[in-house]
């Protein structure tokens, strides 16, 4: 479960890290404000994303491990009422490109590929 953690730390310092540089593009680059916008709330949409399900996954590790007999739930209604939202929230301001915000929301979840494949290639060495 500790791996699972730490994909999830590094693929948040990766997302902060594009934050940043999308945050500069926003600042200097007038013409494509709003499809940054559209990348940076996506990328907020899909960082809350990616640790809410991270959470989920230990609590089933745990809820596995500790054998008892109640539900337990992966909060898909939530998860699901978060894309909601930032599609909502993209649709309603006309500043904001929806397109690239369902694309922002999607690069979290895209990011545990290959940081799961580096960091297990590298506890395995």
């Amino acid at each position: 479960m500790d791996n699972l953690n730490s994909i999830v730390a590094v693929v948040t310092r990766m997302t902060f890290l594009m934050l940043s540089v999308l945050f500069l593009g926003w600042a200097f680059l007038l013409d494509f404000r709003p499809i940054i916008s559209g990348l940076i709330l996506g990328l907020v949409g899909g960082t809350v994303y990616t640790r809410y399900l991270s959470m989920k996954v230990h609590g089933l590790v745990e809820f596995a491990v500790s054998q008892e007999k109640k539900r337990f739930s992966f909060g898909f209604l939530t998860r699901v009422c978060l894309i909601l939202l930032v599609t909502m929230v993209a649709v309603k301001l006309e500043q904001v490109s929806v397109i690239s915000a369902v694309i922002g929301f999607f690069i979290p979840q895209l990011l545990t590929i290959p940081v799961g494949l580096v960091l297990g290639a590298r506890s395995k060495s």
